[in-house]
Order: C-alpha cells, then sequence, then structure tokens
C-alpha cells in the first residue's frame, strides 16, 4: 500500500476531512498516475485533501473489493479502469462484489493501446503480421501480463478482429511481459499507450497501429488498426466511482471539481503526455459505457475459453 497526502481541508462544508482514493494497482500505473494528477489539481483549486492508497493485487479485485464495501460516507472514492469491466466474465460469482456495489460518478480519460513487436522483427506494418498470422496458426507469440489481465483479454479482441489465432505467453507483470518484447522471446505484445510509447520512442519497439478509432494525438505518426483493414477500437480508461449509498452531495461534488480540474490546459498537456486523452462522461452516461464494456469482455471472455480457478 502507498499513500500520497495532497493539500489541506478547508472548511467545514463537505468535504470537511480528507478524502480517500483507492486505486486497485501499485503505484505508477497510468490509472494511479492519472488519479494522482487530478487530485493535485482539485487540490490546488479548492484547498481540499486527498490520500490516493494503491490496494493492488488479484488483478484489481482486492482494490474493487475494498472499495465496493468502504463505508458509504463519500470519504471512499474508487478508481476505476477496464479491468472493473473484465473480472465479471472471468470470474462469475467468484467476485466478493457485484458491479453495482460501486455507483459511477465520472470517466476522466481514456488511452488506446498499441501493438508493438521488437524493433527487429521482421513485420513492419500490422498487414504483414496479420498477412504471416493467417497463413501460420498460432505461430505468432504474444505477451501478456498474466492470464485474465488486460492485455490479455485486449490481445484475444485484436486476434477476433483480425481473423487470426496466437498463442499467449503469460508473465508475471507488464514489466516482465516488456522485458520478453525487448529480448526478442515473443513476437507482438499489446499494451496501453503509456506503457508500450516510451519504448517506441527510444527505437526499442516498433509501433504497428494503435487501438483507437482515429490518430492519438500523443503519437499521430501511429496509424490506427483501422485505417489498416483490421476493425480494432478498444480503450483502457480511468473514472471514479462510490460505495453505493454515498450522500448524492459528495458525486455532485467530485463531479464538479473533476470537470474545473480537467479544463485546465496544464493538467491536459500532462495527461496527453502520458499517452492519455481527457473524455468526460458523467454519472449515467459512464454508468452505460461500463454496461457496454462489461457485456463486450464477458463475450471477449467466453469465445476465447479464459478461465481461471
Amino acid at each position: 500500500m502507498c499513500g500520497l497526502l495532497l493539500g489541506s481541508t478547508a472548511n467545514a462544508a463537505y468535504p470537511d476531512k480528507t478524502i480517500r482514493i483507492i486505486v486497485p494497482f501499485a503505484a505508477g500505473g497510468v490509472s494511479d498516475n492519472v488519479v494522482r494528477q487530478v487530485s493535485l489539481k482539485i487540490t490546488e483549486q479548492t484547498g481540499k485533501s486527498f490520500v490516493v492508497e494503491n490496494r493492488g493485487g488479484a488483478g484489481g479485485r482486492i482494490g474493487y473489493e475494498a472499495g465496493a464495501k468502504a463505508a458509504p460516507d463519500g470519504y471512499t472514492i474508487m478508481a476505476t479502469d477496464a479491468t472493473f469491466t473484465m473480472l465479471p466474465g472471468i470470474f462469475g460469482n467468484k467476485l466478493n462484489f457485484e458491479h453495482s456495489d460501486l455507483i459511477p460518478v465520472t470517466l476522466i480519460a481514456q488511452m488506446p493501446f498499441v501493438l508493438t513487436v521488437n524493433v527487429n522483427s521482421n513485420f513492419k506494418t500490422l498487414g504483414e503480421l496479420v498477412s504471416y498470422a493467417k497463413a501460420n496458426p498460432k505461430k505468432i507469440n504474444y505477451a501478456s501480463s498474466g492470464n485474465g489481465g488486460v492485455n490479455h483479454l485486449v490481445s484475444e479482441l485484436f486476434s477476433r478482429s483480425a481473423g487470426i489465432t496466437m498463442q499467449q505467453i503469460p508473465y508475471k507483470g507488464m514489466g516482465d511481459a516488456v522485458i520478453g518484447l525487448l529480448g526478442n522471446q515473443v513476437d507482438l505484445m499489446v499494451t496501453a499507450m503509456p506503457t508500450g510509447l516510451p519504448h517506441v520512442n527510444s527505437g526499442k519497439m516498433r509501433a504497428l497501429a494503435v487501438s483507437s478509432a482515429k490518430r492519438t494525438s500523443a503519437a499521430p505518426n501511429i496509424p490506427t488498426a483501422l485505417e489498416q483493414g483490421v476493425p480494432f477500437v478498444s480503450n483502457n480508461w480511468v473514472g471514479l466511482t462510490v460505495p453505493k449509498g454515498a450522500p448524492k452531495e459528495a458525486s455532485e461534488w467530485i463531479t464538479k471539481s473533476v470537470l474545473a480540474a480537467m479544463a485546465t490546459l496544464d493538467l491536459q498537456e500532462r495527461i496527453q503526455a502520458m499517452g492519455a486523452e481527457a473524455n468526460l462522461l458523467v454519472g449515467d452516461e459512464y454508468g452505460k459505457m461500463i454496461q457496454s464494456e462489461t457485456l463486450r469482455w464477458s463475450e471477449v471472455t467466453k469465445a476465447a475459453g479464459i478461465v481461471i480457478d
């Protein structure tokens, strides 16, 4: 667990004490970084205080369970990303919480995935990789951060979109998966833009495509999969939820504060530098996105036969 205290409380109006934000992953990931940047900006604008608490482990389940079971008093916020919508399809009734235990407040940002190969790979374009994979089923190996992880499911979605079959090589984490690709132990890695882009920019990886519907401002030179004939469109994202029963005034204050923070140019630039882009959906609209993403990932999990004990 890692904490970061931000700012100081200002007056007796809500919030009149420190707000805890639970991030269901270790410090340093894109969700963690986005949440910390937004928290800092809100503190700068309002004087209110936050503590960011990293509750990693079990693919996000430990953190999400902690958020779902927290007191609904408005002083615990749950940072939520794509894993939240993937867990039901993977674990079903084995989860110790329900989606309905966390109420959507606001989506903050999204970031596409990037399809990368080693810089010395024979595959120069996405078309070359797909053509080879179609002629050689399961000969393409791709790195994942572990069975059932985000990039495992995203890689399987890419396989379905391209009409190919690949072989997963699961690692113990994203860091090990990156090392595997850099060491030419695997052919491909589909990862969040903030993870892959630094290695692309340093010349150690080659980017074949991004998964966004249009080219991303963080890397406008990388073509989309869509424009190369593969209907692969998917994004990771991060937003905020609160435990069911939290006061309405808390959700309203959080929403208002996030919108004000995200309206500032310096915060937009910092988030863009991570390979992410602001994308604000509030309340029910955010909830509808969560529902549709949950359905999609449940279908991918079932089609790929992903089972985790």
